[in-house]
C-alpha cells in the first residue's frame, strides 16, 4: 500500500518538477548586440539605441514579461524622446515602461539563431551629460517569465545579467549566478575531441 501511495504522490508531484526547455535564460541590456555592451557613453545631441536582449534560451522563446524604468521620468535632463521598438514577430504592445511592464508575444518561435534573442529596443536622444541606468524590472504579474516553444509552452524564469550603465550612471548588479568553472589540464580537454 505504502508503494501504490509514494507511486502516486511521484506522479501528482513529476510535473512541478521540471522546468521548460530554457532553465538559464538571461536578460540584460546592450547598447551594441551581441558585443555585451552594458555601459555606454552616448555623444550629446545625438540618438542611441538601448536593446533588451535574451541569450541561454536554446528552447526558443514565445513570450517574455519584464518592464523598464523610465529613464525621462527617473533621470530628467540626461535623455529626451524613450521610444520602444517592437523587434518580435507579431503585434505591437505597450512599451516595457508602463507601470507594471509589458508581455511580448511573439506569433512564432524565436530562437537564438547566431547572437542573442533581441526582443526590442528604447531609442533614446543624448540632451545632457548626466548620468543614467535602464533597469530591467520585473513585471507586476508575471514576474521573470519566459515561455519556450514546445506545445504548450512552458515557463522559465529569468535573471538579470546586466542592467545598462549611460554616462558612468551606477547600476544595480545583476542577479545571475557565474558560469561555474572546471579545472582540467589541456590533455583532457583536448581527450574529449579524438
Amino acid at each position: 500500500m505504502s508503494r501504490l501511495l509514494t507511486l502516486g504522490l511521484l506522479v501528482l508531484l513529476a510535473p512541478s518538477a521540471f522546468a521548460g526547455a530554457n532553465p538559464d535564460v538571461r536578460i540584460y541590456i546592450d547598447f551594441d548586440p551581441p558585443n555585451y555592451v552594458h555601459e555606454f557613453t552616448p555623444e550629446l545631441y545625438t540618438q542611441f539605441r538601448a536593446y533588451v536582449c535574451l541569450d541561454s534560451a536554446p528552447g526558443g522563446v514565445t513570450s517574455v514579461s519584464f518592464g523598464v524604468n523610465d529613464l525621462l521620468e527617473e533621470y530628467p535632463g540626461v535623455v529626451g524622446s524613450g521610444a520602444w521598438v517592437n523587434l518580435f514577430p507579431g503585434w505591437p504592445l505597450p512599451p516595457p515602461t508602463m507601470p507594471g511592464g509589458t508581455t511580448i508575444h511573439a506569433s512564432e518561435c524565436v530562437t537564438e539563431g547566431q547572437g542573442p534573442i533581441l526582443v526590442g529596443y528604447m531609442e533614446y536622444f543624448c540632451i545632457g551629460t548626466g548620468s543614467a541606468c535602464l533597469e530591467v524590472l520585473d513585471h507586476w504579474d508575471f514576474q521573470r517569465w519566459v515561455v519556450d516553444c514546445s506545445d504548450p509552452g512552458e515557463v522559465d524564469y529569468y535573471c538579470v545579467l546586466s542592467h545598462g550603465s549611460i554616462n558612468g550612471g551606477t547600476c544595480p548588479d545583476g542577479d545571475c549566478e557565474p558560469v561555474p568553472v572546471r579545472d582540467q589540464s589541456w590533455g583532457a580537454v583536448k581527450s574529449l575531441y579524438r
